[in-house]
Formats: C-alpha cells, sequence, structure tokens
C-alpha cells in the first residue's frame, strides 16, 4: 500500500510514502500520521491511499513511522472544503488542510457523554410581525436543505433574537448551531445571554486567544456530533461540525470577517455559502448595513431578503443628527458645538463616545486655516506625508501610488500652509483631559484591549455600565454598543474616514453613522454628531432620512463606474525586499506577469512603515469572472528572485 501526505509548509504539493505491513487498514484520508520529511520526524496528514505507487521508477519510498489518529477528526467535507478555499484565495493545499486539523497530535477525540442536558428557556414576549414572518419562514422550510437568507433591518428590530430563537429550535432537535461576531470582546453581553437561554454547558465560545485545553474539549465536541451552539469569530466557521443544521453571522458588513493576516486567507461569507451547502444547513446573515457584496448577492437571487421594519417596544426614538466644523475657538481637534454637548452630557452623568480610526495611518498633510486636506490630483484620496532617502519630503497617495511636492494650495480656502498632522484617541484623550480635567476619560481601541488590565476592557464594562465620562475609540467601538447606556456619539474626522487608500472607505463610513444612529434610535435624547472640514464629500440625507437602501445604491453605483467589487475581482500582491533596486525590478516583472489575464493593474503603491525593515510595496490587479482562476493561478505560482518575498491576498480588505 501507498499514500500521498502533505506537511504544514509553504509547498504546494503532496509527498509519496510506502504503508508498512502493520499500519495497512489503519491509514485513512484525513488522518494525521508521522513521518521522515527531510531528516527529522514530522506530522503530516494522509490525502489518498492507494496500491498503485506513482513515484518515478527507481525511487524507494520511505515508510510512515506512526499513525494518529484511529479516525479522521474532521467530517467528508474535509477535501472539498481545502479545495474551495484554494480555489478562491489561493495557498498551499497543506497549510489549508492544518488550519482545518490542528497539527498538534493532543488534539485527539475523546469519548462523546452518554447523555446530554438540553433545556431551551425562551423569553416571554410578544414579536413584531417582521420577527414573526422571518421564523415562520425559516421553520417552514425542508431539513437538510440549503436556504440562505439576509435578515436586513435598523438596529432595535430583533433581528438577534430571530436567530437565539432559531438556534434554540436547533439545539431543541439535538442538531449543532453556528452564530459568528466580529469580535468576541465586544459581544460578551450577547454570550451572556446565550448560555442564560441555552446552558452554558451547550454554548462554546470559540475565539484564537482562549485556552488550549478548551480549544481541545469544544473541538471534540463538535467532531463528535454532540449538540451545541457556537459562539465565535471567523475562525469557528473552521471547526469541524458533523450534525451543522444552522449558521448565523451577525454584523455581516464587519471586514473583521476577513482573514488575510494570517494563513489561510479567507472570508467568512463565502466560506460559510459553501459549508452550509454542504452539510445542508440554514444561513442566516443579519445586518443593519449590509455590504455591497452581500446586496449583490441578494440582487442575482443566490440569497433571499427578509426585511425587518417595526422596532422592538421601547426603541422607537429618532436621535437627532447634526454635522459641524471638525475644529473650534477653543480645541483644532473638537468643534465648539461638540465641546458643548459634552459639557451638558456631564452635567446629567450620562456617557459619551467618540469615535476616531487612525488605524496605521501615515501623517496626513492639512490646511492651517480651515482643516481641509492635501489631496491627490490623480484620484481625490487624502495625501500623506512621507520622508525617505529615495524621495525626500514629499506627499504620496496610498491609493494609487501618485507623487506630489509640499507646496500644496487647499481647496476649500485657496491657503498656501499646510501642517503634517498624525496621532489619534491618545492625543484626543490628552485634549479633553486639558478642557475637562474633571471627567473621567477611556480609550477603546485594540491597543487597549491587549490585555486585561487594560483600560479598554474597563472602557467596554463602562458602556453597559455608564461608570466613564467620555469613551475615545476606534470604528470597533461602534460594534460594541449592544445594550450600552451612550447617550451622545460622535465621529471626529469625517474627511479622514472618507479619504483613504480603501475603495471601501465610504461605505464603511456609511456603516459606522448606521450603526451609531441605530444604537441612538434605542435611547431617550440620542444625539449625533460628525465633525467635516468639506461637508458636502458625503451625501448624508439617506443617513438623517435612516435610510440605509439610499445609501448602499449611492455606494454601488460608484463601485460599478470605478470597477470595484462586487462588479469585479481584486488580488493585491504586498511584494518585500531590502534593496530598492531589486523591489522595483521584482514588482515590474510581477506588473507583467498578471496584466495580460487583468482588466487594470493600479501601482505600485508604496506600503512601508517607518519601523519597517523591509521596503515594500503593493499592486492590484483587477479581472472578470472568466479570467479570475487563471489569474489567482498566476500570481500564486509567481516565483520571486532570492531575498525577495511576496504576499498574495485574494478580495483584499486591508489597504493600510
Amino acid at each position: 500500500m501507498f499514500c500521498k501526505v502533505v506537511f504544514d509548509v509553504p509547498l504546494d504539493r503532496d509527498f509519496d510514502y510506502a504503508v508498512p505491513a502493520e499500519l495497512e487498514g489503519k491509514i485513512l484520508p484525513g488522518s494525521r500520521v508521522t513521518a521522515p520529511f527531510g531528516r527529522v520526524l514530522t506530522g503530516g496528514m494522509v490525502t489518498q491511499v492507494t496500491e498503485i505507487s506513482t513515484a518515478p521508477e527507481g525511487i524507494t519510498l520511505k515508510e510512515i513511522s506512526s499513525v494518529v489518529d484511529k479516525l479522521p477528526l474532521f467530517g467528508s467535507d474535509l477535501f472539498p472544503l481545502a479545495r474551495f478555499m484554494k480555489s478562491r484565495w489561493g495557498g498551499p493545499i497543506g497549510q489549508i488542510l492544518f488550519a482545518l486539523v490542528p497539527p498538534q497530535p493532543y488534539f485527539k477525540l475523546d469519548n462523546a457523554p452518554t447523555s446530554v442536558h438540553i433545556d431551551v428557556k425562551t423569553p416571554k414576549f410578544a414579536m413584531t410581525p417582521s420577527q414573526e414572518n422571518a421564523l415562520r419562514t425559516v421553520r417552514a422550510l425542508a431539513a437538510y436543505e440549503f436556504h440562505p437568507f439576509l435578515l436586513n433591518g435598523p438596529a432595535y428590530t430583533g433581528k438577534t433574537e430571530t436567530v437565539l430563537r432559531l438556534a434554540g429550535d436547533v439545539l431543541a432537535g439535538y442538531g449543532q448551531a453556528l452564530i459568528t461576531v466580529p469580535d468576541v470582546v465586544g459581544a460578551r453581553q450577547f454570550i451572556a445571554e446565550a448560555e442564560e437561554r441555552f446552558g452554558a454547558d451547550n454554548v462554546f465560545c470559540w475565539h484564537s486567544k482562549m485556552l488550549m485545553s478548551k480549544k481541545k474539549k469544544y473541538f471534540s465536541a463538535v467532531s463528535n456530533g454532540l449538540p451545541c451552539v457556537v459562539i465565535s469569530t471567523r475562525s469557528g466557521a473552521l471547526l469541524p461540525f458533523k450534525n451543522l443544521r444552522l449558521a448565523a453571522v451577525l454584523d455581516e458588513e464587519d471586514d473583521n470577517y476577513k482573514q488575510e493576516e494570517n494563513k489561510p486567507y479567507y472570508h467568512l461569507r463565502d466560506l460559510l455559502l459553501f459549508r452550509a451547502k454542504a452539510h445542508g444547513a440554514a444561513l442566516l446573515f443579519a445586518s443593519g448595513s449590509p455590504s455591497a457584496e452581500m446586496l449583490q448577492l441578494v440582487q442575482s437571487g443566490q440569497i433571499k431578503q427578509l426585511d425587518f421594519k417595526e422596532p422592538v417596544p421601547g426603541h422607537a426614538f429618532t436621535p437627532q443628527i447634526k454635522i459641524t466644523d471638525k475644529k473650534g475657538e477653543k480645541s483644532k481637534f473638537l468643534s465648539d458645538f461638540l465641546l458643548s454637548e459634552l459639557a451638558e452630557n456631564l452635567r446629567k452623568k450620562e456617557t459619551s463616545l467618540l469615535i476616531l480610526n487612525r488605524r496605521g495611518y501615515a501623517n496626513a498633510y492639512y490646511c492651517l486655516n480651515c482643516g481641509a486636506y492635501a489631496k491627490c490630483k490623480k484620484c481625490g484620496a487624502i495625501l500623506a506625508r512621507e520622508n525617505n532617502p529615495e524621495t525626500g519630503d514629499i506627499l504620496v497617495c496610498k491609493k494609487c501610488g501618485h507623487k506630489e511636492t509640499l507646496q500644496q494650495e487647499c481647496p476649500q480656502c485657496h491657503n498656501l500652509i499646510f501642517k503634517s498632522r498624525g496621532g489619534g484617541t491618545q492625543k484626543i484623550v490628552t485634549e479633553l483631559g486639558k478642557l475637562f480635567p474633571k471627567a473621567k476619560l477611556l480609550r477603546l481601541e485594540s491597543d487597549t484591549l491587549k490585555t486585561k488590565s487594560g483600560q479598554g476592557f474597563e472602557a467596554l464594562n463602562a458602556l453597559k455600565s455608564g461608570s466613564a465620562d467620555i469613551i475615545v475609540g476606534t470604528r470597533m467601538a461602534s460594534g460594541a454598543l449592544r445594550g450600552a447606556k451612550v447617550t451622545l456619539a460622535a465621529v471626529l474626522d469625517a474627511d479622514l474616514e472618507l479619504d483613504s487608500p480603501d475603495f471601501r472607505a465610504s461605505e464603511k463610513f456609511g456603516q459606522t453613522l448606521f450603526s451609531l444612529r441605530g444604537h441612538l434610535s434605542g435611547v431617550k435624547d440620542g444625539r449625533l454628531i460628525i465633525q467635516a472640514a468639506d461637508k458636502e464629500s458625503y451625501d448624508y440625507s439617506p443617513l438623517l432620512a435612516g435610510d440605509y437602501g439610499a445609501a448602499a445604491e449611492t455606494e454601488t453605483l460608484l463601485r460599478e463606474s470605478f470597477s470595484y467589487p462586487p462588479f469585479v475581482h481584486l488580488f493585491k500582491v504586498v511584494i518585500k525586499a531590502k534593496e530598492a533596486d531589486v523591489l522595483n525590478a521584482e514588482t515590474a516583472r510581477l506588473k507583467r506577469a498578471g496584466a495580460k489575464l487583468s482588466l487594470d493593474v493600479l501601482g505600485p503603491v508604496w506600503c512601508a512603515k517607518k519601523t519597517d525593515t523591509l521596503k515594500k510595496q503593493y499592486l492590484l490587479f483587477k479581472t472578470d469572472d472568466a479570467r479570475r482562476a487563471d489569474l489567482l493561478a498566476e500570481l500564486d505560482s509567481f516565483v520571486p528572485a532570492k531575498k525577495v518575498t511576496i504576499k498574495l491576498a485574494a478580495d483584499p480588505y486591508d489597504f493600510y
């Protein structure tokens, strides 16, 4: 007997091995084994068992040393899922398979419990007509058939409650349900609600920072087909479900659902569309501001939309919305109107939330008179100021790569005096400390959430308890408002939110605004303030009317006119090298290799930070359905020169 084995290495191929007589019948496709690889014994996975060797004549095959698994840990959809992920996002097949099945040998199947206690507690309150329609529609579906839905409606219309009730149906029927959230930390209240409703033993909370002992326990339980409700970040979609009956994605539009910082690369939306179909499970996407990609799937008839229109009782307020200048007489960061509203909230002892999303941005160059940013004359994006030995002190467009000098004229007031400005939430907290010295101030961002002792967790608790006066956070803070007592929210720099290297910038900005508006519609006297130097750069009328559909339609038309997803496919390739000449030569070679299969190639765009030891730039390839697979294969198989590394991201979300 012979077998083919893949390893958790960046080599996109399998290796032939002989099966010793004592292991015949014990080795199955999907089983982990140990085998000699180079000079060491290492763990691999069997992909095929055969009686015929495909090795060249005269080659003596090495033998498998041992078998780790009596039975494969994953179900029958392991290899179809891995092949789908490879065809959609690229990457070596071995690394994809070992992302689905942990390489550590101590991940094994425990004995399944002989009995499971399930007692679903359903709250007793009247459902809205939209909730009743959604429940009736999904419950009427035939079992073990794939049915995808978008639950579309503003905050406080009962989408999450609908998902929980359907998950309760699945658990009561001894099935498995998956509910994904963008961020487990921000969803702590939701998890507590689920544990109270379904029983803590039946709710598995899965995320990257959980204890290894819990990971092993939950992985084994899911693989054994144990009835459960898994609440997870995107990684939960890779678990070895055996009886998946329902998958639900909360806040579908969140870009945390795309993984491209670590292999394997995937987007949760497309991954669950594949898995739910393979399992014959119902699939629900819930959102108050769906992504353009999701709305395109609805438009094409691939996903059915269920509208949620009526607010749940007690949450039908209309928040006040005001657009102001982004600087005032007392502060160059905060308008006079915002300062007066903050003072009013402090007087009433109510919590305020300020949003400023500075994530990874280089110094922006802004007019000292009116605060407007210098913009690229080629594509209109905000220019960033950079100073390096190759180019000197210049302005660079992070979207198209265009370069300009520091001599700029303000497009708003024609002033000629500009200044660079960086910094973010920390600088705002310092400014607020001077203006309101007695106020309790907290920051909520990824940096303050790195440790449990960080003030980020205190800020999360303060959102619910109202124990802080002002919380300053990045965009992620708007996703942690479930049950929050915030009555005043403000976006501090609309211009910087809108003009970024990311073609989704206006969509994300709109989603943040509608998310804040949705939360404030659930509290009395809710107020939303938007600071902008250029008040005409975004159409705020849909926000004022509470009509996300109108905002989404405008965004869709813009995407189509400028040829961006979902109307084309996009590939981003980051090239890194120590020497600038080598970097430029390899970038040009890669551009030529992919140009013939592309509609357009943008860049190169410089993307290195001051702290990077290597020089970096990226190319963006646009292509259509017919050539997507060929372009992915071409870019995925590109072999760079020595001392040059490349990173390919299909359907990219990170442009910083």
